[in-house]
């Protein structure tokens, strides 16, 4: 359907003010609302586009609707001049959304298929274990080095850019910057904390309130969201990215996430069963899904039954 001309769309929105408007002439203004803007490339995603439609509808009917009960005579400029802001303010959110910023590369490492070894525009390297997302900009290197965990641990190797700082950020509103190091990364989106481990170098760890920690070879950082608080600590850990993993007071929920994402098992659990239970172990390169059942077992006691790869928590 074509596009009514605006002098049309113009007369429909007096008429409207007036509460004249025939349901012909209110579908026709209607469409043109939902039609309004064309451009697809303006908006991220439907969603991002449906939001703002339903803003529009506020402004064009509900807020017009509401100087339909004050005098025709003394409501008419106001209307025009609503009408007026709602097409500026369109046209303004179609200036800010086309020169939004480049779209983002999303990267998934599939769960129970091993660790992802990368290498970003930049030439740094990041190995991301099973399950983790992390997402940057396209033109990551270009103006920036910014890069953000979504969920699970990362190991980055930084390529040193002087003038471009290498930033990770994370769940909870906490970032490590850099500028050439190596360094772990983790926040599980079933644990409330963040942990930044460094191997060589040195990272800044900030949040929203400022600067948390500067860390250094062999110390990391654990910070909890829930309390905006951060522990530091001194000590290498072993290297995860060639099959070790150290597992420290970590919930059950996080613990059957990461055997979910390392052996691609499928864990059912009663929550409240399991809301107590604080887990600190190993697991070895050579462990199976098996032997870190049973080492959960050995600590805790629950039992479990592991069929193919479903395991249910009793």
């Amino acid at each position: 359907m074509k596009q009514p001309e605006q002098h049309i769309i113009d007369a429909l929105l007096e008429k409207h003010s007036l509460g004249i408007l025939t349901p012909e002439e209110r579908d026709l203004l209607e469409k043109w609302y939902a039609d309004f803007p064309q451009g697809e490339s303006v908006w991220a995603n439907a969603s991002e586009k449906a939001a703002m439609k339903d803003a529009l509808r506020a402004e064009i009917f509900d807020v017009i609707a509401a100087e339909e009960t004050r005098p025709v005579k003394s409501s008419l400029r106001r209307i025009w001049w609503q009408a007026a802001a709602v097409i500026a303010v369109l046209v303004l959110v179609s200036l800010v959304y086309s020169k939004r910023e480049p779209a983002y590369v999303v990267v998934n490492a599939a769960a129970g298929k091993g660790v992802v070894r990368l290498q970003l525009p930049d030439q740094s390297e990041m190995w991301l274990e099973p399950g983790t997302v992390v997402r940057y900009q396209k033109d990551f290197g270009k103006r920036n080095r910014q890069i953000t965990l979504l969920d699970g641990m990362a190991f980055f190797s930084v390529k040193e850019q002087s003038a471009r700082p290498f930033i990770v950020s994370m769940p909870g509103g906490v970032a490590a910057q850099v500028l050439g190091t190596a360094f772990t990364v983790k926040k599980y989106a079933q644990s409330q904390n963040v942990e930044v481990m460094v191997s060589s170098g040195a990272v800044q760890v900030a949040d929203s309130a400022g600067v948390l920690a500067v860390l250094k070879a062999g110390q990391q950082l654990r910070y909890q969201t829930a309390v905006r608080t951060a522990t530091k600590t001194e000590g290498m850990v072993a290297d995860w990215r060639e099959g070790d993993l150290t597992i420290s007071n970590a919930s059950f929920p996080e613990v059957a996430h990461i055997l979910e994402n390392h052996y691609g098992l499928q864990v059912a659990f009663n929550a409240a069963n399991v809301a107590s239970y604080r887990f600190t172990f190993r697991i070895g390169r050579q462990d199976t899904a098996a032997d870190v059942l049973e080492m959960l077992k050995d600590i805790s006691g629950i039992e479990y039954t592991l069929t193919g790869n479903k395991v249910t928590i009793h």
